[in-house]
């Protein structure tokens, strides 16, 4: 099971999230949040990829 520490120091913003959201991320297991944290990880780098396209004009592959 995660805890608080634990998923603050894996980039969690815990302070917008209720009660039920905190509880089922304390229930993941040490595999659970690092596959969570991965994939957490994927999504901002697309989201950044994406917005510095967007600022540059478009899609440069």
């Amino acid at each position: 099971m995660a805890t608080i520490d634990q998923l603050e120091a894996a980039g969690f913003d815990l302070t917008t999230a209720s009660g039920d959201q905190i509880a089922v991320l304390q229930s993941l297991s040490d595999e659970e949040l690092q596959v969570l944290v991965s994939i957490k990880a994927r999504m901002e780098e697309a989201a950044d990829v994406e917005a510095h396209a967007y600022a540059s004009g478009g899609w440069c592959w």
